[in-house]
């Protein structure tokens, strides 16, 4: 039996994973599906470093009965949801209070400091190749007003330490040529890169794993059993068990049926994504392009054009409303291409484990002896991947993490 079982092959999942392994902390890793094939493979592909501004902001409260209303727009809820989600969206607009905000933008800037460090550790011990894309992204407004209407989210990000360039209509123009940025206002956002492919980024991570000695499991599990006040087993749906002795509950959306085994509560949600990879687009970018007036963000990755974004309200289980997919690339082509010759595409959808204070849970588990909790990353999972895992890894042998985890405590107050 492994010392530390990890669930979850996410990037999250993994890199707790990897980082304990690392340490010489014989790791098991369960995982229900394919490696990286759930939210991080649906991922927009960015290290998000200065995205630390949440969902919930000042102003939002306004905006949102229209948001609510038109399910084409960028955040909606499936008709017949909207009682369930109700409690979530209560405590999600508490935190859009001016001083909770500036808190919540501290707290994941905390994180991202780190990210890109972290990431170059694990990518050069895994010997990653072309993984990173070429340049910083580029952010795009329909107006100079626009961005200046939207000027306390980058005094936000600047109180962070982030920085940014902003562009003039000649080195705009020129930057992307297939890009129509006539009108438009356009910054470079510091210190963002992009992966080639997140999914095969956590899988070749996971295979560092196992050359480590490592053992990856692929199984569903049906429950937790518990024991002295500790995870005991796992339940595998195949009628097999699997005896744990410390535990990692790292599995995003699919955490909360886990937790409830262990008694435990959070106020998780997910929140589903979209995005299409388009392999003949007829667009060249160099680097990715976030469409802050239309909220997506669009991406050249090593499957074609990634056009990515939307946050929809919606049953763990929800079928897919492809047609969301296909409003982002309709906006795209009527707003930034001109030129994209094809606007069909490998379609994805997926859910992304969101808390209402837009904080991960990262930290021991609550009242439960030597299991640890690493969800909730929502849009920043890939971002914060590498961190976290050194953090849970730091919490399990017994050492100082890097960051202060208070903030990120399971049993703090989510408003």
């Amino acid at each position: 039996m492994a010392e530390v079982t990890v669930i979850g092959g996410g990037i999250i999942g993994v890199s707790c994973a990897l980082a304990l392994q690392r340490e010489g902390v014989a790791t098991t890793l369960v995982e229900r599906g394919s490696i990286g094939g759930q939210a991080t493979f649906g991922n927009c592909a960015l290290l998000a470093v200065s995205e630390i501004v949440p969902l919930a902001k000042p102003g939002v409260i306004g905006k949102l009965p229209g948001w609510l209303l038109n399910p084409e727009g960028p955040l909606a809820i499936r008709p017949g949801h909207l009682p369930t989600a109700l409690p979530w969206l209560a405590r999600f607009l508490l935190n859009a209070r001016t001083h909770r905000v500036a808190q919540i933008c501290h707290h994941l800037g905390a994180i991202t400091a780190h990210a890109q460090n972290d990431f170059d550790d694990v990518i050069e011990a895994a010997d990653i190749q072309n993984i990173w894309g070429k340049n910083e992204v580029l952010y795009l407004y329909d107006s100079r007003q626009q961005y200046d209407t939207d000027r306390l989210s980058w005094q936000l990000r600047a109180n962070e330490g982030h920085q940014i360039t902003e562009l003039d209509d000649d080195t705009l123009r020129d930057l992307e040529p297939d890009v129509d940025t006539r009108g438009k206002f356009g910054l470079i956002a510091h210190g963002w890169r992009s992966f080639t492919d997140p999914q095969r980024l956590t899988r070749e991570l996971s295979e560092h794993f196992s050359e480590l000695g490592g053992e990856i499991i692929i199984a569903d599990i049906k429950r937790i059993e518990m024991g002295s006040a500790k995870a005991k087993c796992l339940h595998l749906l195949d009628g097999s068990q699997l005896d744990v002795d410390k535990l990692v509950i790292a599995a995003g959306c699919w955490a909360n049926t886990l937790l409830a085994d262990l008694g435990i509560r959070i106020p998780l949600a997910p929140l589903h994504g979209y995005h299409t990879d388009i392999a003949d687009s007829g667009v060249s970018l160099s680097r990715p392009v976030v469409y802050a007036s239309g909220g997506f963000v669009n991406t050249p990755v090593e499957s074609g054009l990634r056009i990515a974004g939307t946050v929809e309200i919606a049953p763990l289980n929800a079928l897919p409303n492809y047609r969301r997919a296909e409003v982002l690339v309709e906006k795209a082509q009527r707003h930034l291409f001109p030129g994209l010759t094809h606007t069909h595409g490998s379609q994805w959808m997926g859910a992304r484990p969101f808390m209402p204070d837009t904080l991960p849970v990262i930290g021991p588990a609550p009242g439960v002896a030597d299991t640890w909790l690493a969800v909730g990353h929502g849009q920043l999972g890939v971002t914060m991947g590498p961190t976290t895992g050194k953090i849970i890894s730091a919490l399990i042998t017994k050492k100082t993490p890097a960051i202060d985890i208070a903030p990120y405590r399971a049993d703090r107050r989510y408003t």
